[in-house]
């Protein structure tokens, strides 16, 4: 039997995939196309449409080959549901959220004069996965209750900092991104 808390980190993978898919697809077409709200730009240059979408797809592949491979193997703790509808319902959600999130981080540090690209501690890590996990609950609430319990909202914030830096500093090595957070 595989811990709860384990089992939640793992059901959000598509969201972990989806935030560091964007800087492999990202670069065509910026998101708020040069505009600007208040005499600050919207979002900046770095959130672009092909990162957005990018970061969808590659979090809602992965999680819906994840959930068969799972179910495949007979783990039922961390299958979403053996119906594609709703697995790709769940994974979609927790991807698509999860990239709102990153916008919403990005429109904060606008209006706070952050430079797009400077470290933030908390608008760099946290958007996304508070929104992924809240609209996940407003969406499938019964069943996010036994996917994400309490102890695995717990796990999934505790660890998303430590995977975000992670990331961006293997993104950094490999010349994906300008900076190391």
């Amino acid at each position: 039997m595989i811990p709860s808390f384990v089992a939640s980190l793992i059901l959000f993978i598509p969201a972990f995939i989806a935030n560091p898919s964007a800087v492999i697809t990202g670069g065509h077409l910026i998101i708020d196309g040069g505009k600007t709200w208040k005499g600050k730009r919207i979002f900046g240059d770095h959130k672009t449409w092909s990162g957005f979408l990018g970061g969808i797809i590659a979090g809602t592949a992965i999680g819906l080959i994840l959930n068969y491979l799972f179910l495949y193997f007979n783990v039922q703790e961390l299958v979403f549901s053996a119906y594609l509808a709703p697995a790709l319902a769940m994974v979609l959600t927790l991807s698509l959220f999860s990239m709102l999130g990153d916008l919403v981080g990005s429109f904060i540090k606008r209006r706070i004069g952050r430079a797009p690209g400077a470290e933030s501690l908390f608008l760099d890590q946290y958007p996304f996965a508070l929104f992924a996990l809240a609209f996940f609950y407003i969406a499938f609430l019964p069943e996010a209750r036994s996917l994400f319990p309490w102890e695995g909202v717990i796990a999934i914030l505790v660890v998303t900092p430590l995977i975000h830096r992670a990331v961006n500093i293997i993104g950094y090595k490999l010349k994906m991104k300008s900076v190391p957070y």
